[in-house]
């Protein structure tokens, strides 16, 4: 039986356990990077990222970003036709001293183990929310959706010749 794409949304969201990170540098350069993550009660993303990364500099200066979660490439059937679901978003820190860094870091270290534990004590690392400002989703050919709503959770189908 298959899936709805609200399934399939819910599932990409739930089972992928890394994002694709687009930044801008100092001089407005894009970079690209990745970090694992969760999500917290809003939708929002939560990475833990050092503050030797490019991307940790990145985000300090220019609080935007992109974000792509997308299927992985054994599990596709078409190539060109990849289920994804990508993201503008507006990035926060969320400070040492917050109530909720010690809440997000357990579910972090619960999600991916103790390696987090280890992170938890460098004192370098930064935690950021990545809150979703807009979205899109694809899930093949003629299958492409704008996320709308609160949470950006519901899907308005992306009419013939829209981009």
């Amino acid at each position: 039986m298959d899936k709805s794409p609200q399934q399939v949304l819910n599932h990409l969201l739930t089972h992928t356990q890394s994002l694709q990170l687009a930044t801008l540098n100092a001089e407005g350069e894009p970079s690209i990077s990745y970090a694992p993550f969760v999500q917290d009660e809003t939708g929002s993303f939560v990475i833990f990222i050092s503050g030797l990364a490019t991307h940790t500099h990145d985000l300090l200066r220019h609080p935007t970003a992109a974000v792509l979660l997308i299927a992985d490439e054994q599990a596709t059937r078409q190539i060109f036709a990849r289920t994804r679901v990508s993201y503008s978003c507006h990035a926060s820190v969320i400070a040492r001293d917050a109530e909720e860094f010690p809440t997000l870091l357990d579910a972090l270290q619960a999600r991916f183990g103790d390696v987090v534990g280890v992170l938890r004590g460098l004192g370098d690392f930064v935690l950021f929310r990545l809150q979703p400002r807009a979205g899109r989703f694809v899930m093949g050919f003629g299958q492409a959706f704008v996320l709308v709503g609160e949470d950006l959770r519901e899907l308005q189908p992306i009419g013939a010749g829209s981009l």
